[in-house]
């Protein structure tokens, strides 16, 4: 049963928000919160199964060094982050003027046990702590074309890109990263950097209605101005983004191996094709020439290399 409190604070909301690195999540997951509310409570990044390393100074946590170091069990580290997670809601559902409570999960913590459940069974433990609760949320997953996100990435995040041998594998994990939240959600909000760029208003408007009702939202005024976030404001995370309203964002190079893993890519077409992503991967001839670039600048960083190992 949901506690008294809790009753009387449903015109509270709660949103969950999950994505993976370099899918425009950092902006988005903001953007959400000013389109609901602009004094919304905002966590970072926050799972169960995501756990820092031990040499990560992390000096608001006195007991970081024993969960990193596994001194508790698995199951004595989840009591104790439910803990912390039912003290936060428990303090914004007793705070008389906050209305919406934004949590942002570490989808790419958790991804990793989604692999051994690609069914989509295993529910995300954000979602499945709430729902213990019986406190009613709103899921939100947010999306840049799985392609762009890859090779983002790599350009940015090499050492997470390395985690996964092929293209394929990373396909695998968001496809069943996201499956899981849609499997679980009731329902799940995805919400796409492009589409939003495109159709601003519309996507506005339907952010609000998921999660305040049609009622509610329809009796909010539209913004005078257009939403802007800026790099500030976002902290940590969007490590590329410089744009502070919603736009297009250009692909980075890629090889031509690169291309041909992509356009072969079983797990990335069904990915793409999941997510709404409708549009083949195809070069251009801009891109046919970004990737002759590319492919010298790879050869060259090879002889480069080989230079180096003979003078050794």
């Amino acid at each position: 049963m949901i506690a008294s409190h809790q009753k009387e604070s449903m015109d509270k909301r709660i949103v969950l928000v999950a994505n993976l690195p370099c899918s425009a999540g950092t902006y988005l997951f903001h953007y959400i919160a000013k389109v609901l509310d602009g004094n919304a409570w905002l966590t970072g990044e926050t799972n169960p199964y995501s756990y820092n390393s031990p040499t990560t100074y992390f000096p608001e946590d006195p007991l970081h060094r024993v969960r990193a170091l596994e001194l508790f069990t698995r199951e004595e580290a989840l009591q104790e982050y439910k803990r912390r997670l039912d003290l936060l809601v428990d303090s914004f559902l007793a705070h008389q003027e906050a209305s919406v409570l934004m949590i942002r999960d570490h989808t790419f913590g958790e991804g990793w046990r989604f692999r051994h459940f690609p069914d989509g069974s295993a529910a995300p433990s954000l979602v499945e702590m709430l729902d213990d609760r019986q406190i009613p949320h709103t899921c939100f997953f947010t999306h840049r074309d799985p392609f762009d996100t890859w090779l983002a990435m790599r350009r940015s995040f090499s050492s997470m890109a390395n985690a996964f041998e092929r293209l394929d594998d990373y396909a695998d994990f968001y496809f069943n990263s996201w499956l899981a939240w849609s499997n679980h959600s009731h329902p799940l909000i995805n919400l796409h950097i492009e589409t939003l760029a495109l159709h601003e208003q519309r996507e506005r408007d339907r952010i609000r209605s998921s999660v305040l009702g049609d009622a509610a939202a329809s009796r909010l005024e539209a913004a005078e101005h257009p939403i802007q976030i800026s790099r500030a404001e976002m902290g940590s995370g969007a490590s590329g983004r410089k744009a502070e309203r919603p736009r297009l964002m250009k692909r980075h190079p890629f090889t031509t191996a690169i291309f041909r893993e992509a356009t072969q890519s079983q797990s990335l077409h069904r990915l793409r094709e999941a997510l709404g992503y409708d549009d083949p991967i195809a070069l251009t001839t801009k891109t046919r020439i970004s990737c002759l670039m590319q492919d010298l600048k790879s050869v060259a960083r090879r002889l480069k290399q080989g230079v180096a190992s003979g003078r050794r």
